[in-house]
């Protein structure tokens, strides 16, 4: 049928190409077999004959395609060079995109829609607080090594009490400067008295906002730092600073009604002092303290019932669920025992840190800026997770779990980061699977080196694609940098394969300046229908109001495309 002399040549109306008219077609041919996949117009001229029957519109459809895809393919054929050059150069220059591309790992950003009600919760939450009254947490949990245990014990506060103090102590050095949890730590605005050197004395002392179990016992003074001194007094420090006696005897160098009747207020009264000592046999611990003279270990739960108190009895209530996880109470939901211990330390946002800064002389020198400020906060909550995880020891009953906000977005661009040696090692192997597969003993048949070509060109591609995507603005997240090189592999080499497959399978009764228009005639509609859907899927995946799977789907739609 394909030799048949009545079939004049190639035409785009259907009509079979000279070169299918100049040799007899083998019985086996896939013209015979599927003449709609090799030649849709040519099969719908036999179905206009009355000769086969068939569904005309989509071979009608099909035919226009495939003449269009012969004809580019011919094109290429002939200024092979030409299309290389300039797709390797395009190619090449959309690659260099990735130098700008910016990988998002805030949480916030990744995982709540803009102007959703999560959105609009936070953004209310923030407006009614106000910029002073944001900052970040930083959580200390302690638990037993035997799940179940109560932990409301002594030792087991004691351990606590040593894991936070050695976090409370942490320093980090930056620009020259030391940095400490007193520097940095969120404080619940220290007033301001006119008389400067108290007033100074006043701001070292104040102390910071630590969330603590510790709280209910004068071992929670120890977790604040400061100093200050008063001619022929030892240093002041929580441990040893009674407010009432403080205020005596600052009252004899200036007035502090207002300072007095504030802290009557908030209730600090004789702030740790007359707390009972976890360990009353420390020397530190004050004659004041309920169990000093008696020397007897506190009644852990009884203390701990109802929450603890900061420095302040009437604003700082640390409920029970705050310092404790785990716990259990009997009918009348009174506290029996705990299996988790929990501290929070509250450092200043980066915008208060350098608003707190900026006009300190001590600064001056070092050109400071919110970036410098957010790098400190980082810095020093890196370190106290690291020395929180070392204060324990690893025969101790107890673990420490530290976490801070910086930790989740340490973990965050861990994920995000692109592994160089997995996505590498993927690459090698397909390349070699590629070019095993297409090896042949015929050297005229062998591609090899066309399998080892056609994955370079793919991860060119890929590259090339997501430096479109950083030149668009579509930031990068973890799902992009582990998982689209290669999902993009597999989509990308499968119609290598297939191309590579039809280009040997169009036989060489084809002139060769024909045989690329032929591959893709034969196979062009089905990587281009593949590609269609693949970006018509990841188009509604990009309707997900989830920023995330959102900018995903939008690098593989550009991708495909």
């Amino acid at each position: 049928m394909a030799s048949d002399p009545s079939i004049p040549g190639a035409s785009i109306c259907g009509e079979l190409p000279p070169s299918y008219t100049r040799s007899a077609l083998p019985a086996n041919s896939d013209l015979l077999r599927r003449p709609s996949y090799c030649h849709a117009a040519f099969a719908l001229k036999q179905i206009s004959k009355g000769k086969a029957v068939g569904q005309k519109a989509p071979l009608w459809i099909r035919a226009r395609f495939q003449a269009l895809l012969f004809s580019l393919g011919c094109q290429i054929q002939r200024h092979c060079g030409k299309v290389l050059f300039v797709g390797l150069l395009v190619f090449g220059a959309l690659a260099v995109g990735l130098r700008v591309a910016a990988i998002e790992t805030d949480i916030e950003q990744l995982w709540v829609e803009a102007g959703s009600r999560v959105s609009r919760e936070l953004r209310y939450t923030k407006e009614k607080q106000g910029e002073e009254n944001v900052f970040t947490s930083q959580m200390l949990i302690q638990t037993s090594k035997r799940g179940g245990t109560n932990i409301l014990t002594q030792e087991a506060l004691l351990q606590h009490l040593e894991a936070a103090q050695a976090a409370s102590k942490v320093q980090v050095s930056l620009y020259g400067k030391s940095w400490d949890l007193n520097k940095i730590c969120y404080k619940s605005g220290v007033p301001v008295i006119e008389n400067g050197m108290i007033e100074r004395m006043i701001d070292k002392l104040f102390p910071c906002m630590i969330v603590t179990p510790l709280d209910c016992f004068w071992e929670g003074a120890k977790l604040q730092g400061g100093s200050a001194y008063l001619p022929g007094k030892p240093d002041i420090q929580w441990m040893n600073l009674d407010p009432v006696q403080l205020m005596e005897e600052l009252g004899q160098f200036t007035s502090l009604e207002g300072f007095r009747e504030m802290l009557e207020k908030a209730q600090v009264g004789h702030a740790y002092m007359n707390r009972p000592c976890l360990d009353p046999t420390d020397p530190d611990c004050p004659d004041s303290a309920p169990n000093k003279m008696l020397r007897e270990c506190p009644d852990i739960v009884q203390q701990l019932r109802g929450g603890c108190h900061g420095f302040s009895k009437n604003f700082m209530h640390w409920q029970e669920e705050l310092i404790l996880g785990g716990r259990a109470k009997d009918s009348q939901n009174t506290l029996l025992s705990a299996e988790a211990l929990q501290t929070m330390y509250l450092l200043m946002s980066p915008k208060q840190l350098y608003e707190h800064f900026k006009d300190d002389y001590d600064i001056h020198d070092i050109n400071w800026n919110e970036e410098k400020a957010t790098a400190i906060l980082e810095s020093w909550q890196r370190k106290f997770v690291e020395v929180a995880h070392q204060s324990i020891l690893q025969n101790s009953s107890q673990s420490i779990h530290a976490f801070s906000t910086t930790t989740l977005n340490d973990i965050m661009k861990s994920f995000s980061d692109v592994s160089v040696i997995r996505v590498a090692g993927g690459y090698l192997l397909m390349l070699a699977y590629a070019c095993v597969t297409m090896l042949r003993w015929d050297c005229a048949k062998s591609q090899g080196a066309v399998g080892l070509a056609g994955v370079l060109l793919v991860a060119l591609s890929v590259a090339s694609g997501l430096g479109l995507c950083s030149l668009l603005g579509i930031s990068f997240n973890a799902a992009t940098t582990q998982v689209l090189p290669f999902l993009a592999l597999g989509i990308g080499v499968d119609d290598m394969f297939l191309l590579a497959h039809a280009f040997t399978e169009t036989g060489y009764n084809i002139p060769f300046k024909e045989r690329t228009g032929e591959c893709l005639r034969r196979t062009g509609t089905s990587v281009a229908l593949t590609s269609i859907n693949n970006m018509i899927a990841f188009f509604m995946a990009a309707l997900v109001p989830i920023p995330a799977l959102r900018a995903f789907s939008l690098q593989v739609i550009v991708y495909s495309f």
